[in-house]
């Protein structure tokens, strides 16, 4: 393979690897049309590596702000663990734990502060709104709200593709139905996943049937 297409599918591969993080080796290795060890080779190079996570970091921009608004979303509807993560991620709570250890002066100090303090009585004079029977079992509508955030965030996620994949995208399709019917018209079974010298053995054959029918 030459080293200018060999570098074209080596980016191609890592931006495979950065838009699907959970995307088999395998599957990968056949959109590229390289060999499963080829791929297993690059990544275990540091610079590739470090390429695929530049790559995914430069489109979290775009999923964070969807995932800050399904969760702004299903806050509004009262799940608080929506709440929670929303309030985190807009820097409007902040994780931290104070101790403060006094000296019984200091501790005496304070009580007499306290003893010196303004009382001020307050009578409440607003009905309380009904009470939240699902409150009864705290640990379950945490699981439930959970769940919920983690749907909602799901539904609000939509792979943007840009103009020049979604170009990329309508080729590939073409030449793979073009190499169906050059295969169905010689009486060869479809390419299918071969990768590497299957692949090329494949092609061959393709080009050696269409040779004997001309």
């Amino acid at each position: 393979m030459p080293k200018l297409i060999k570098k074209e599918v080596k980016d191609r591969a890592m931006q495979m690897l950065a838009e699907e993080p959970n995307a088999s080796l395998a599957a990968v290795a056949d959109a590229c049309g390289i060999g499963i060890t080829t791929l297993k080779t690059w990544k275990t190079d540091a610079g590739f590596n470090e390429a695929v996570y530049t790559k995914y970091m430069s489109t979290s921009g775009f999923k964070m702000t969807q995932v800050m608004d399904a969760a702004f979303r299903e806050a509004k509807l009262g799940n608080v663990s929506a709440m929670r993560l929303w309030a985190e991620m807009s820097g409007k709570l902040v994780k931290r734990i104070s101790i403060k250890n006094e000296s019984p002066y200091e501790k005496f100090i304070n009580m007499s502060n306290i003893e010196d303090a303004e009382v001020m009585d307050y009578e409440i004079t607003s009905e309380l709104p009904e009470r939240d029977t699902s409150n009864d079992k705290p640990r379950v509508k945490a699981k439930n709200e959970r769940e919920s955030l983690n749907n909602a965030i799901k539904r609000g996620y939509k792979k943007e593709v840009s103009p020049e994949q979604r170009a990329k995208n309508r080729k590939k399709s073409l030449e793979s139905y073009k190499r169906q019917q050059r295969a169905k018209k010689v009486g060869l079974e479809p390419l299918g996943r071969r990768t590497g010298q299957a692949r090329e053995e494949w092609y061959a054959e393709l080009e050696r049937r269409e040779k004997e029918i001309r």
